[in-house]
């Protein structure tokens, strides 16, 4: 019986390990790309609520192209990613996402309920701004490839394999994995938006509390996919607000470390930690000083969860994926901004007063030992 559990527990933490090992290794090479335009969108949103910019001016349309282009041609990223996780010739994964995003293609899916495809109906699927399809036709072009490469000569394998791919999994696309990933996608979409109208306080409260842990296992991989899909889907997306509480936590616990540090050189590094932390990147500030010194990391968690609270109580949003930071604050204007930034204020001032009431031992010994 209990080498049974122990077998059961340890396939159990093997999934969970892969797919957290497959979520990283799709998102985390472009990862800093997503969330610069996240700023660019962020800037757009601003420029449009003070009046400097009018939607439907071509100045608007060329600013909302450089903000928005990622995420429509986010399947060529993910292709690539996807390639190379999949062991694709990547041009050829490549060549498959821009069958999926061509003109022709779009004025197909737009003819909802008459396209056909060799007389077999089509279903209308959105492949701009898509996450899931991409990701099962590359998956599914591995076994074509290696089938290919199995019966092709040597001599022409390399000639014959991506039109082959092509021919096959691109129909399949359309027929199989579009719909099921549009299917998939809005249940995703549904299920978060269950969740979180269940209790949007309590939902902030749960992922400002945990998100550190969720960054350090590698489960905020997870959350990222439907993040973006909630934007494909709805327009805009909660998630990130959430993050907001958690993210600023982090610089004010690590604030509070450089005030009370003794060493010199750990006060400038919980310093710029907590600089940094504002700008969206937590790792030196989570790593760097408030894991190291576990109590300022028990405090950040506890005022994140209080912070992102607030932003799920009001139920704040933001029009694109961006990482809650100084920068992109304008990106979460569009619902519930004021408490927005009370969230990230509150978050932020309570993990510095938090830490700032706990005792922590000394630095300059602490810092000898590490």
């Amino acid at each position: 019986m209990g080498d049974s559990s122990n077998k059961s527990e340890n396939i159990w933490k093997k999934g969970v390990a892969h797919v957290i090992d497959l979520l990283s290794s799709l998102f985390l090479p472009f990862i800093n790309l997503m969330v610069s335009v996240g700023i660019l969108k962020g800037i757009l949103v601003l420029m449009v609520a003070n009046g400097i910019v009018t939607d439907g001016t071509a100045t608007y349309d060329i600013l909302n192209a450089m903000s928005d282009a990622f995420f429509y041609f986010i399947p060529l990223f993910l292709a690539y990613t996807a390639a190379k996780k999949f062991d694709v010739e990547p041009f050829s994964a490549i060549l498959v996402a821009c069958i999926l995003l061509h003109p022709s293609m779009t004025t197909v899916m737009a003819t909802e309920g008459t396209a056909t495809f060799f007389g077999i109906p089509l279903k209308t699927v959105t492949y701009s701004a898509s996450v899931i399809p991409i990701l099962l036709a590359i998956y599914c072009m591995s076994f074509v490839q290696k089938f290919c490469y199995k019966v092709i000569p040597e001599t022409f394998r390399y000639l014959f394999t991506p039109p082959v791919c092509v021919i096959v999994i691109v129909p399949v696309t359309l027929l199989v994995f579009g719909p099921l990933g549009s299917f998939v996608g809005g249940w995703l979409a549904k299920g978060y938006e269950w969740i979180y109208n269940l209790s949007p306080m309590v939902a902030g409260m749960f992922i400002g509390a945990l998100q550190p842990f969720m960054v350090i296992l590698g489960l905020h991989w997870g959350l990222f996919p439907i993040a973006l899909n909630n934007v494909a889907v709805y327009g805009y997306d909660t998630i990130m607000a959430l993050f907001g509480g958690a993210i600023f936590a982090q610089g004010g616990a690590a604030l509070a470390v450089a005030v009370k540090a003794k060493d010199a050189t750990f006060k400038s590094q919980a310093l710029s930690a907590a600089l940094t932390a504002l700008l969206g990147i937590t790792e030196p500030a989570m790593f760097g000083v408030n894991l190291r010194l576990k109590k300022p990391m028990a405090c950040a968690c506890v005022a994140g969860g209080i912070g992102s609270a607030v932003a799920g109580f009001f139920g704040c949003r933001a029009v694109s994926f961006a990482l809650p930071a100084l920068t992109t604050l304008s990106v979460f204007m569009s619902h519930a901004f004021i408490p927005f930034l009370i969230s990230l204020v509150v978050a932020f001032g309570l993990a510095f007063v938090f830490t700032m009431m706990v005792a922590i031992p000394d630095l300059n010994n602490n810092e000898k030992e590490i």
